[in-house]
């Protein structure tokens, strides 16, 4: 019996590029489609200037005993929820995928544990507290029991005008704290 499920939020901002938002939407409904598992999509609107507020909306939409989110500027791979199963299944605190960076046309490998993290929905943080920073500040609750995915499946856009990286450059000291 598969016991791996996962509620995913997007958060929609109005400034984002429809092309992007829509391959965004189309990665995400056709990564869920393959995953083998219930995946509950869920899209809301950003709230402008404080995105721990829509985090916490997104994060509170559903029932599945897993979260995350994808940025709807980014987009995500087919196998993206797939690969994640066998570690939900074994009940993990966190699993985290790889990343690949886009950035003036050019793939390259990215960070770990930065983007499609699917967290235990108990350890969710209140991400109210955090106007731009809250994911940086989940990411230091990921347990030693973590799984860490060998293949990247998501795609992280990377552009100057990036509302998240205007808004972490001007709230320094949140980043700061946020990183612990």
């Amino acid at each position: 019996m598969c016991r791996a499920m996962l509620d995913v939020h997007i958060l929609i901002h109005p400034a984002t590029p429809r092309d992007w938002v829509t391959q965004c939407l189309d990665s995400v409904y056709e990564a869920a489609d393959r995953a083998g598992f219930p995946v509950d999509v869920h899209q809301l609107p950003a709230v402008i200037g404080h995105i721990g507020q829509g985090r916490a909306q997104g994060y509170a939409l559903g029932v599945q005993p897993y979260v995350t989110c994808v940025d709807d500027d980014d987009y995500v791979l087919p196998q993206a929820f797939a690969q994640m199963r066998d570690a939900l299944e074994a009940g993990a605190s966190a699993v985290c995928t790889p990343e690949q960076t886009l950035q003036n046309g050019y793939i390259r490998p990215g960070h770990t544990r930065h983007h499609l993290i699917a967290y235990r929905r108990g350890d969710i943080i209140d991400h109210t507290q955090w106007p731009c920073c809250g994911d940086v500040a989940q990411m230091n609750t990921i347990g030693p029991d973590a799984v860490d995915l060998a293949e990247p499946a998501y795609v992280h856009r990377l552009y100057m005008d990036s509302k998240a990286r205007v808004m972490r450059r001007i709230r320094v000291a949140e980043l700061e704290l946020a990183r612990g």
